[in-house]
């Protein structure tokens, strides 16, 4: 038998931040069901194994792909609901129909398609009507949303389970959100559908306001612990820790450049380690040069000239405590007193934590924390 092969980078996921993050969904929006999203593999937090967290304590869960939802349909076993939140490609939809997998409907002629793919496989189409109020990616125009209900609310084949819209800068513009919500309302009230699922609010939103007068909310990226706004929520837990480990460690001389581009040349006498991750496995080539730093020992390294595809290298030069190649290195999470976030990453990479979390790649090892 082979021997198991040793961890050069992985995350650690929490199940227990997992769901504290989702009771507090319960506590903002106590009157709304809960539709967790995990597209992306659960925002790179391991799809299979969120979902299998989340299962017991959620109402639905929110995918991007057809993949994703075939994924999950055979893991659950007490929440009934998937919907996949994306427009399905033409030749994807009688899959999704066939595996009871709820789908978007964004326009008359998507509605008159899933009529007839209903008729053909002698079933009712579970749809979520999604209302473009200012989005532009998806959904019903609003100047001919109530032309379109009246004639799809006549289709046979259809089941209308709910409706939707999507805030573009819930996390920055109130004023902005809060009109759409009123349009959302008006427009709702005056279609005369009455699904079950009526679904507004994503993170930001529902920090904010709660429910934003749905049924259900859509958390994401609040799940996992971060806070899509600028400031900090305290109740939120991150659920995952990024993880390397050292692979050599150097002492190079007064004038020694480091990695591709010689962007970095030593001023001093400087110990460098080499730790095993790199964009390859998702750490942003662009934190390059932009004061990124890793904790070893409990304490902050900065890392030295460009990102590589499979290395980093750090200054350990001031560390206190003596340090042997496969030590372990945080690339997110806290050690001691110190805490590097995925929000720092996105700042210093000028990017967004979204990118950051759904960017570590597959070659990286998920685990479960066991924390009991």
């Amino acid at each position: 038998m082979a021997a198991s092969l040793a961890r050069r980078t992985w995350v650690e996921i929490n199940p227990k931040a997992l769901l504290n993050n989702l009771d507090l969904c319960k506590q903002i929006a106590p009157d709304a069901e809960i539709m967790a999203v995990v597209k992306a593999d659960a925002y790179g937090h391991g799809l299979i194994e969120t979902v299998k967290t989340l299962d017991p304590k959620i109402d639905a869960f929110g995918v991007a792909t057809l993949k994703e939802a075939i994924t999950i349909v055979p893991i659950m076993d007490q929440c009934k609901m998937v919907m996949i939140l994306g427009a399905l490609l033409p030749d994807e939809r009688e899959t999704a129909i066939k595996n009871d997998i709820n789908v978007t409907v964004s326009s008359l002629d998507e509605a008159k398609e899933y009529d007839e793919l209903g008729r053909t496989n002698h079933t009712k189409v579970k749809v979520h009507l999604i209302l473009d109020t200012g989005m532009g990616r998806l959904g019903f125009a609003e100047k001919t949303f109530l032309r379109d209900c009246e004639e799809i609310r006549s289709f046979q084949n259809i089941n209308i389970v709910g409706i939707a819209t999507h805030f573009p800068c819930s996390d920055q513009n109130d004023e902005f959100t809060d009109h759409q919500i009123e349009r959302f309302k008006s427009l709702l009230k005056s279609s005369k559908i009455n699904p079950k699922w009526v679904h507004l609010a994503n993170s930001a939103a529902a920090l904010r306001m709660g429910s934003s007068g749905g049924s259900m909310i859509r958390p994401g990226l609040m799940i996992y612990g971060i806070s899509p706004t600028e400031s900090n929520d305290p109740r939120l837990q991150p659920a995952l820790e990024w993880k390397a480990r050292i692979n050599q460690i150097r002492v190079l001389e007064e004038g020694s450049s480091i990695s591709y581009g010689r962007t970095f040349v030593t001023e001093k006498e400087t110990k460098v380690a080499t730790i095993a991750v790199g964009y390859g496995d998702g750490y942003p080539r662009s934190l390059s040069s932009k004061g990124a730093e890793v904790i070893i020992k409990g304490q902050r390294c900065k890392i030295l000239g460009r990102v590589t595809m499979d290395m980093i290298m750090a200054d350990v030069s001031s560390l206190d405590e003596p340090i042997e190649t496969g030590d372990e290195v945080i690339l997110i999470g806290r050690e001691g007193d110190e805490c590097i976030s995925s929000t720092e990453l996105a700042i210093k990479s000028e990017t967004i934590p979204w990118e950051i979390l759904t960017g570590i790649s597959p070659r990286v090892l998920r685990v479960i924390k066991n924390n009991r």
